[in-house]
């Protein structure tokens, strides 16, 4: 029997039919071997969507009947197993575009971009950029542009790194450098940055606040000149003599005072008078404006051409020149030729400490 059941399968297969009809006559063969021989038959009906497929085989499970069942494309994923009803879905690839990287997934019709986004292992939030919307329903390859965006915030400290300053200084002899130290600060730094598809493209500074301050080192440079002469071995135009000698630098200018002024002075002898404090003139004494130079001003007056040294002087009189040159001094001389031959010219006038 087995002999002639083989002859009649060759005879069959070799003809030219379609082989579809041969593995259905091979399944009613098989069925009804099986019925003879008491097996049980089991029967699966799978549905596509669009289509229903009805697959009988004995001992058959749902992977058998998937497998035997003539579907339109392997690619499917089983959506129910109710008994032995089976719904799938064909799946299609998406591709998922993310800067300079493309992921590839495979879906089913009607699945949302944002669903198949998960799928993927990405949950948009609302900072992200997806294009075409997470609500589109994808019925067919597409594909999917989808910028991640996450903004992170942080805090670190940060070195404030401290400087030199130059100073000078009248309390160190010229040409005297001394030098102080510094040291660095400290600061914490709040920042946000934008982090698109895993790249920071832009860090934006929240706060700062300082820890500690910085202190800067000095180079303290000396201004005071160093005494060369006093004025006790010059020889000047006054008679007055202070109660200590003038110090005085190489180019006979005092090395102690408070502040220097360049104006214009005028010479004047005896009018019978007074000065305007009550002292008797000699030179020495000279006119100012009061509201200028007060009255008592103890001064170190030379001429800027340097032909003239005055020396040391007291304010003490005042006289009509204020009117119109307020800002001029009138110095006192023993005689008239002595006016004359001074006449008008600039001088440079030091206030003493």
């Amino acid at each position: 029997m087995l002999e002639g059941l083989k002859s009649a399968l060759g005879s069959f297969y070799n003809k030219s039919e379609k082989r579809i009809k041969f593995i259905a006559f091979l399944t009613a063969i098989i069925l009804s071997a099986a019925a003879l021989m008491g097996c049980t038959i089991k029967s699966f009906v799978i549905n596509d969507g669009t289509n229903t497929y009805t697959v009988s085989a004995p001992f058959a499970n749902v992977d058998f009947a998937l497998s035997r069942a003539n579907l339109r494309s392997k690619n499917y994923k089983v959506l129910k197993v109710s008994g032995s009803d089976v719904k799938i879905a064909y799946l299609f690839p998406v591709h998922i575009v993310m800067g300079d990287k493309t992921l590839t997934v495979n879906t089913t019709t009607n699945s949302s971009v944002e669903e198949i986004l998960k799928s993927a292992g990405y949950t948009p939030d609302e900072h992200d950029m997806v294009e075409p919307a997470l609500d589109t329903k994808v019925s067919d390859t597409i594909y999917i542009d989808y910028t991640d965006v996450n903004y992170i915030t942080g805090t670190y400290k940060e070195t404030i790194p401290s400087r030199t300053e130059t100073v000078y200084s009248p309390k160190y002899n010229e040409g005297v450098q001394k030098l102080t130290e510094g040291s660095d600060g400290l600061q914490e730094i709040s920042y946000t940055s934008k982090v698109v598809n895993g790249k920071t493209v832009e860090t934006t500074i929240n706060r700062k606040v300082v820890l500690t301050a910085a202190v800067n080192a000095k180079k303290i440079i000396g201004t005071k000149l160093s005494a060369v002469i006093t004025s006790a071995s010059v020889k000047y135009i006054s008679t007055l003599i202070p109660k200590k000698p003038i110090d005085l630098d190489k180019n006979g200018n005092p090395v102690n005072y408070k502040k220097k002024m360049k104006v214009e002075a005028t010479a004047y002898t005896y009018t019978g008078n007074n000065c305007a404090t009550g002292v008797a003139p000699q030179p020495g004494y000279i006119a100012v404006n009061p509201k200028i130079i007060p009255y008592g001003t103890k001064m170190y007056i030379k001429s800027s051409d340097g032909r003239y040294i005055y020396g040391y002087a007291i304010a003490a009189d005042t006289g009509g020149f204020i009117r119109t040159r307020p800002t001029n001094v009138d110095l006192f001389f023993s005689s008239k030729s002595e006016c004359r031959a001074f006449g008008r010219r600039n001088v440079e006038i030091y206030f003493l400490k």
